[in-house]
This record gives structure tokens, C-alpha cells and sequence, in this order.
């Protein structure tokens, strides 16, 4: 009832002010995976579903906004609307820094965050961050500094609280000859419900990399970009009165990003301690991110083919993951349109 109230208040007050502050967007996403042969990690499925993202809101001058709105999930097939999430932030945008609060889309983010962290399918179905976001920079190609808590879950009758804090930077060297990235992400995790054995569990990933962008030296490619780095974590499950330690899980990854056009090649290697310690005991209810770096080798290997216009993006990619004695195959298809975009005529009044 209350988000209802909050939700007509804020319409209210958008069709009391001028049209020259009003602001809406509108998005329409789909969104196809197909995973098989993959059941030593994670069950073979088939996602197949649209996404609609409606919102309005006030433009209040000096880069500040206000927004509220909803994220509406249908899967193909399943019964009438598969999942409903509201949107309601406030946004302050300038040339050098940017931030939001409440519950806004994560495609706000100017970070880059591996998908051991998130992985495609989880963040489609996630769309929102519950929380605060800070950033600075402008060209996050280049450089750009992002800090966003999210709030997952609260209910302090039964003392639940569910958070992740994350952290993303880059810095690059001589035109992106050289480029520094490192990402990070704090998992607070107390639910009794879920789990049960233990009173807290908390989960700590990092990533650290240097890379090499040489598609200026070799012009035939439009990106041509080789790093290598760590990609770790430290898993620490709390049981009272009984001493408990973190186990360190150390890996290393090697990446390769070669495109021309629209179409490209993209190949990352892992190999080290086996990540996600407690995957099999709670799956997907804590872990976002991709269940095959449960392996201490895993190579992922997509050929893919991406083209955008200024309201359109599709993207295509046909996977193959890599792990001892296995070979799994997906296929994914997303498509993202932004109507406003494409309805517009003059100077835009959405957010972007």
C-alpha cells in the first residue's frame, strides 16, 4: 500500500508542473539464453522473456532529477506478468560526477564488474539496485571511479539483513596502451531461513587486471585488447561461539577481446582455487555470479556479433564453457529498444 501511495503522489505531482520539467523513458528489452550440457555446474535451461521499463519523473534544473517508474518481467510461455519491481530515485548528474538514491536500474552503472560477480541472466531478472551510487568520471573507457551499495533484504522483527558493497575503477595509459582495472564486491549475508547451520555469511571478490588495447597499432581491428590479472575471493561462514576462519580462494584469469565491426571474439581463461565455496549448499539464492568458476580450470570462449543504432542494440553470442571433462554450450539473444529515443523529435527531456 505504501509503494501504491508513493507511486500516485509522485504522478500527481508530475502533471502539476510545467511540460518543460517532465521526463519519461521508456525501455523494452528481450532477452534469450539457452545453456545445455551444463549439469555439472548448473542445470540446463532455457530463459526466454521481455522486459518493459516505464518511467517518469521531474527534471529539477542543475542536473538534478527525480524518477519513478516500474520494471515488468514476462516469460514467454508463463503465466500473465512473471515478476514486478518499482523504480523511485533521485539522480544528480554533472560533468565529472554522478549519483543516485533509492531504487534504480543497474544499467546506471559506468562500471565493469566480471560475471563472477554478476552474472547475464541474474542481472536481466535483477534489474534494480536498492541504494545509493556514486561516480565520477566521464569516460569510463578511459577512466571513471563507481561505489553503489545495494540493499537486498531487511526485516529487523527477525533480524534479516541482506547487502552487497561494490566498487569498480579504471585508469589508462598512453591512449589505452596501458589500462589498469580493479572491481570489488562485499557480500553481507544473515538470513536465518536460508542459512540455518550458521549465523553469518560473508563473501568478499576481487578482480585486479592490466591490459593492452592495440587496435590503433593494428588499425584492421576496432578493438584488440589483451590483459591478465587476478580474480579472487574470501568466504568467511559465522557460526557462534565456535571459531571460524576465511578461506581464500586465489585464481588468475587471461582475457582476449578481438572485434572488427560488429563482429568479435572473446576468450577468458581461469585457473586456480575453485571459487563460489558454499554454491552447492545454496545455489543461486546467495550467488550471483557464473556457477562454472567452481572449477579450478574454466576457459569461455563467445563469438559474438553486436549492432546499435541510437534507440536499438542487439547483440548476439554463442558460448562454449570449458572445464574438465565437460563442455557446455549456450546461445544468447538480447535486444534492448529504447522507445522515447525512437518517438522523440527536438531536444530529449528523458533521463539518461
Amino acid at each position: 500500500m505504501k509503494k501504491l501511495i508513493l507511486f500516485i503522489s509522485t504522478i500527481f505531482i508530475c502533471s502539476a508542473v510545467s511540460a518543460q520539467n517532465f521526463a519519461y523513458r521508456v525501455r523494452f528489452d528481450t532477452y534469450f539464453d539457452n545453456l545445455e550440457s551444463s549439469e555439472q555446474w548448473e542445470p540446463t535451461r532455457t530463459l526466454f522473456a521481455v522486459k518493459l521499463a516505464p518511467e517518469i519523473g521531474l527534471q529539477l534544473g542543475g542536473g538534478h532529477s527525480l524518477m519513478v517508474g516500474a520494471n515488468l518481467i514476462q516469460d514467454l510461455g508463463d503465466t500473465l506478468l512473471t515478476h514486478a519491481d518499482y523504480s523511485v530515485y533521485y539522480r544528480y548528474k554533472s560533468k565529472r560526477f554522478g549519483a543516485l538514491a533509492g531504487s534504480f536500474s543497474r544499467r546506471n552503472s559506468i562500471g565493469d564488474y566480471p560475471i563472477t560477480f554478476f552474472d547475464n541472466d541474474w542481472s536481466f531478472y535483477n534489474e534494480n539496485i536498492h541504494g545509493i551510487m556514486l561516480q565520477s568520471g566521464r569516460k569510463p573507457k578511459h577512466r571513471y571511479i563507481e561505489f553503489f551499495v545495494d540493499w537486498q533484504g531487511q526485516d529487523q522483527k527477525f533480524r534479516i539483513d541482506e547487502f552487497l558493497l561494490c566498487a569498480s575503477g579504471r585508469y589508462s595509459f598512453f591512449d589505452r596502451l596501458l589500462i589498469f582495472d580493479a572491481a570489488g564486491m562485499l557480500s553481507h549475508f544473515k538470513n536465518d531461513y536460508v542459512l540455518q547451520d550458521s549465523y553469518l555469511l560473508e563473501r568478499a571478490f576481487y578482480k585486479a587486471s592490466l591490459s593492452t588495447d592495440l587496435h590503433k597499432v593494428i588499425p584492421l581491428f576496432d578493438e584488440f585488447r589483451l590483459g591478465f590479472g587476478t580474480l579472487s575471493s574470501m568466504e568467511h561462514k559465522r557460526v557462534l561461539d565456535t571459531h571460524t576462519t576465511w578461506q581464500h580462494n586465489i585464481g588468475f584469469q587471461a582475457e582476449a577481446d578481438i572485434r572488427w565491426k560488429w563482429v568479435g571474439l572473446k576468450n577468458d581463461f581461469y585457473f586456480g582455487d575453485p571459487q563460489q565455496t558454499y554454491y552447492r549448499q545454496y545455489s543461486r539464492r546467495i550467488y550471483s555470479g557464473s556457477p562454472f568458476y567452481q572449477s579450478d580450470r574454466y576457459n569461455r570462449t563467445s563469438l559474438y556479433g553486436k549492432w546499435s543504432k541510437k534507440f536499438l542494440s542487439i547483440k548476439g553470442e554463442i558460448i562454449l564453457h570449458a572445464t574438465k571433462g565437460n563442455v557446455a554450450n549456450q546461445e544468447m539473444l538480447t535486444l534492448s529498444l529504447d522507445i522515447h529515443q525512437m518517438l522523440k523529435k527536438g531536444k530529449p527531456h528523458n533521463i539518461k
